[in-house]
């Protein structure tokens, strides 16, 4: 009887977590895009990054180093990534709601954990920075590959800054090229 019962607690503590799971990643999922995806801006060498330090442009592609002049070279106890990168911030989209996409070829060297491209939303007088971001792991490899990592915009009352940010867990460098932001309506719910 005692078996059936811890059974039973222990199924019903599940079932709840996985309810609370599913809503916590409710805010964070991307809805579908009613395609084709429209081009907003195309990146190139020309542009000027947000982050001036570690990187240099290489024929038609940027080289992001982990380490820049006023990074600092030891670990600490935190959980913050060893170097955040933003490359490009973008008003946000004249709709009221879309799916933005960022893609791009990358290719990451020398590096022992996957280099971070990231596509986040955010707001002023937001403490955190990027309120709600999406990213997409670069491995190392030797040839660029092809990338795509997909965000959730909705209009708000206060302005939003659309980043394209690169966030190193080791040292490394990224070479990225192609980076193209573009934007889909929301896909309607039958």
């Amino acid at each position: 009887m005692f078996d059936e019962l811890f059974n039973n607690l222990t199924n019903f503590i599940l079932s709840k977590a996985q309810e609370a799971l599913k809503e916590l990643e409710k805010p964070l999922a991307i809805p579908e895009a009613a395609e084709p995806f429209v081009l907003i801006h195309r990146f190139t060498p020309a542009d000027s990054t947000v982050t001036k330090g570690g990187i240099t442009i290489v024929g038609e592609s940027w080289q992001i180093e982990a380490y820049d002049d006023n990074t600092q070279r030891f670990l600490t106890n935190s959980t913050d990534p060893l170097r955040k990168v933003i490359l490009f911030e973008v008003a946000e989209p004249d709709v009221q709601e879309c799916v933005l996409a960022c893609q791009f070829n990358a290719k990451a060297l020398n590096t022992e954990e996957s280099i971070a491209v990231s596509l986040g939303v955010g707001r002023p007088r937001e403490s955190s920075g990027m309120r709600t971001t999406w990213g997409r792991g670069v491995s190392q490899t030797e040839n660029f590959q092809p990338y795509k990592v997909r965000a959730y915009f909705k209009k708000e009352a206060n302005a939003a800054k659309i980043q394209i940010s690169v966030q190193f867990e080791s040292s490394g460098i990224l070479q990225i090229r192609d980076i193209e932001l573009l934007q889909a309506p929301v896909k309607l719910q039958s």
